[in-house]
């Protein structure tokens, strides 16, 4: 029995007897045809086909589906540790703030008090790194100072960890970077917290606080290795940094680390006189600075944080909006996506799991999406492939 059905009636196990269309061109669609996987579906879809002829007696028993109740939200476990990294950067702020009053006023540091909020960076990063670095992205610029040691910190422990840097190293170069820029403690607010270049006196005094950032570790005793991130996290691999001009492996690998790190949060971050980049506008600037940062570790840096990183929101060449939620095995630019909106029709869409590393899949992306613009949609339920 031949039978008319549409595209979205469609199921694996249907045997194709005729397409209502010529101008098919992927050879893997055909007509007298049995769909055995979800992805020739798709690219049915993809091709433009509406409507499709079936043979009802060569088709496999498709068993018939039960609705079901619906089941509660549950959080999925990125969405969890999102919660959990937002209460630690909650908790952790005035602490941070507490620390750059203390050098502010003269006061030698408690590092021991900050190593449990390193401690607590750590294993947020250990149980799902990007809510974490998701969080890290979402400051505003009254707090940014405070929030950025933070972010640095975590971003330092992510990278350490794909260096394959043992616990005790981590714990050093996440405290590394929650101390990177205590020298701005000196740095008068008015230069620190201006919407807009600076002139040429103030930048020589931005430029001091590598030098007042090392002296106060110094007088902490904070050790070599936190007190050489301080100094030295703005030297450049060229050699055309401050304060000493090093060059390639003079800077340590610490340092190296700081740099990349430092920056990639500075530009990401939305400030009083600019927005902040997408990761992946970050990602392509940083790679057009020659000389500026170690090219392997900038590499080793950008597998870490991704392209598209998992939480963020990217726009796809057929016109849909998705949600990231996996880093592509094959390539950074084609990770997993839950697709949950249509530009073309203006509207929400069943969430649908789409692999753009796989090869049927004939959908791309084009560009990050901006998440403010997204913020009525529960994401979580997306995440979940949940229908509202």
């Amino acid at each position: 029995m031949i039978k008319l059905i549409t595209i979205d009636e469609l199921r694996p196990g249907m045997f194709i007897h005729k397409l209502e269309v010529w101008w098919v061109k992927d050879q893997r669609i055909h007509n007298q045809m049995l769909i055995a996987d979800p992805r020739q579906i798709d690219l049915l879809r993809h091709e433009g086909i509406r409507q499709l002829w079936i043979d009802l007696d060569r088709s496999v028993q498709v068993p018939i589906a039960i609705p079901i109740a619906t089941k509660p939200t549950v959080r999925t476990p990125f969405f969890q540790e999102l919660d959990q990294a937002q209460q630690i950067f909650q908790q952790g702020k005035p602490k941070v703030l507490a620390m750059f009053n203390e050098a502010r006023l003269g006061n030698s540091l408690k590092l021991d008090y900050m190593m449990d909020l390193v401690d607590e960076i750590a294993g947020s990063i250990t149980r799902e790194p990007s809510a974490m670095l998701s969080v890290a992205r979402l400051k505003n610029h009254d707090d940014y100072t405070y929030l950025h040691s933070m972010a640095v910190c975590g971003l330092m422990i992510a990278l350490g960890k794909k260096l394959g840097l043992d616990e005790h190293a981590l714990r050093r170069v996440g405290m590394g970077g929650l101390l990177h820029d205590v020298g701005k403690a000196a740095v008068p607010l008015a230069i620190l917290n201006k919407a807009g270049s600076l002139d040429d006196e103030e930048l020589r005094v931005m430029r001091e606080h590598p030098v007042v950032g090392a002296q106060i570790l110094i007088e902490c005793d904070a050790g070599s290795d936190l007190i050489d991130i301080a100094l030295h996290h703005h030297e450049k691999y060229d050699g055309s940094g401050y304060p000493h001009r090093l060059k390639g492996e003079e800077i340590s690998l610490y340092a190296r680390m700081s740099a990349v790190c430092d920056v990639y949060d500075a530009v990401t971050s939305t400030r009083a006189y600019r927005n902040g980049w997408t990761p992946a506008e970050a990602m392509h600037q940083m790679m057009s600075w020659r000389g500026h940062f170690d090219p392997a570790l900038l590499h080793t840096f950008i597998r870490t944080i991704g392209i598209y990183p998992v939480g963020s929101l990217v726009r796809l060449a057929s016109g849909r909006v998705a949600l990231v939620v996996k880093a592509g095995e094959k390539s950074l630019m084609r990770p997993c996506v839950h697709v949950f909106w249509s530009l073309h029709a203006q509207r929400e869409v069943k969430p649908q799991e789409l692999d753009l590393g796989d090869s049927f899949c004939t959908d791309s992306i084009v560009g990050a999406e901006d998440s403010t613009r997204w913020n009525s949609v529960d994401l979580n339920r997306i995440w979940a492939l949940e229908v509202a």
